[in-house]
């Protein structure tokens, strides 16, 4: 970030003022403060050679260890990952396969899973897509040994009126009805889908993108019913992904607490992966809503602007100082700055989204 030394934090933290009576950041001692991300290229270093096509997804065979093990080491212990019809040239070998599961598990990290393709095309969820979908999951589920019980996330990757109440629902049927209790059946949309295949029983767990406009997303929110909610999307720049000889985009999600402590996920050996209560807890406390239109974050307290943050996007605060907040903004667990207290609010008090001028930072 200009103007702030952010590496110069996880050494010695001595710069800035106030330091010697705050916390020393989380990834400063090996902790993010993030535990679960979504990404959906698979990670590894030979996948911009691997041919398009669902076949390119075995093409891939040189993993990134230095960074699943950064993930492991900043306290990331779950991935989630796709099946999808096909790969692409954006997302060569997106399908996750048998030997990624295995490598993840060597890292000591545990997997879920999401079905996502083509999710923004109009009127793509009928009955009959469902039948398509539901069993080229099974199929992929066959390959990478998913064991019974765990969730399979479908991806309503659109605001609600590209698709029709009737047609969704129409789909979580046919999924439920092809899927017979193999998986447990999950759905990432805008928080007014959420609420629609919550309302019906047609899914178990509720997963919500990082869109504020969608519909339905604020209400759904604030009413405690969802899963997890993935508050950072496109992250190429922090210490959970730079410098690790690649360029990788991963997004950072939250699970809330209320929800119970599974979303689905499962580990090497087949085991659902279950989560601290009492890290869930304080995950979820330190997140914070920013409620004005741009809110700046500085180096000091009143001192130089080094960045901001725009409304009804998240903010980890790491430490909270008179009127002060000290800010992570990338979910690595580094501070980027100080931000005024009286422009945040906790993560069950989500404030209404409106369109500014304010622009969402590259991080």
């Amino acid at each position: 970030m200009p103007g702030l030394d952010r590496r110069q934090f996880a050494i010695g933290l001595t710069s800035l003022p106030l330091a010697a009576t705050l916390p020393r950041p989380a990834s400063a001692l090996g902790d993010s403060g993030i535990h679960v991300i979504d990404m959906g290229n698979a990670p590894f270093l030979d996948r911009e050679a691997a041919p398009s096509g669902l076949d390119g997804a075995e093409a891939c065979t040189r993993p990134n260890n230095d960074f699943l093990q950064t993930l492991t080491n900043l306290g990331v212990d779950t991935v989630i990952r796709y099946y999808s019809d096909r790969n692409n040239a954006n997302l060569n070998c997106k399908n996750v396969t048998r030997r990624e599961r295995a490598i993840l598990a060597e890292h000591g990290l545990a997997l879920a899973i999401v079905y996502q393709f083509e999710g923004r095309r109009k009127n793509r969820y009928t009955g009959a897509q469902a039948q398509a979908d539901a069993e080229f999951c099974l199929a992929r589920a066959r390959v990478i040994d998913q064991p019974p019980g765990s969730t399979i996330y479908f991806g309503v990757d659109s605001d609600a009126a590209l698709n029709s109440d009737q047609g969704v629902l129409d789909y979580f049927r046919a999924v439920n009805r092809i899927f017979g209790g193999r998986y447990s059946v999950g759905i990432y949309a805008a928080g007014a889908r959420c609420d629609l295949i919550r309302r019906a029983g047609l899914a178990q767990r509720f997963w919500v993108p990082e869109a504020p406009a969608w519909a339905g997303t604020r209400d759904f929110l604030n009413s405690g019913q969802w899963t997890l909610f993935q508050n950072k999307t496109d992250i190429n720049n922090s210490a959970l992904t730079g410098g690790l000889g690649q360029v990788l985009h991963i997004d950072t999600d939250i699970l809330n607490p209320a929800a119970g402590n599974s979303i689905g996920a499962f580990t090497g050996d087949g085991a659902e992966k279950i989560y601290d209560p009492a890290r869930l807890r304080a995950v979820a406390a330190a997140r914070h809503w920013v409620t004005t239109d741009r809110l700046e974050v500085h180096a000091e307290p009143g001192g130089e602007v080094v960045g901001h943050a725009c409304i009804a996007r998240t903010v980890h605060v790491l430490s909270q100082e008179g009127d002060w907040a000290w800010v992570d903004l990338d979910e690595d667990g580094l501070p980027d700055g100080w931000c005024r207290r009286d422009g945040l609010a906790p993560l069950d008090r989500m404030p209404r989204w409106r369109r500014t001028d304010c622009k969402l930072m590259d991080i």
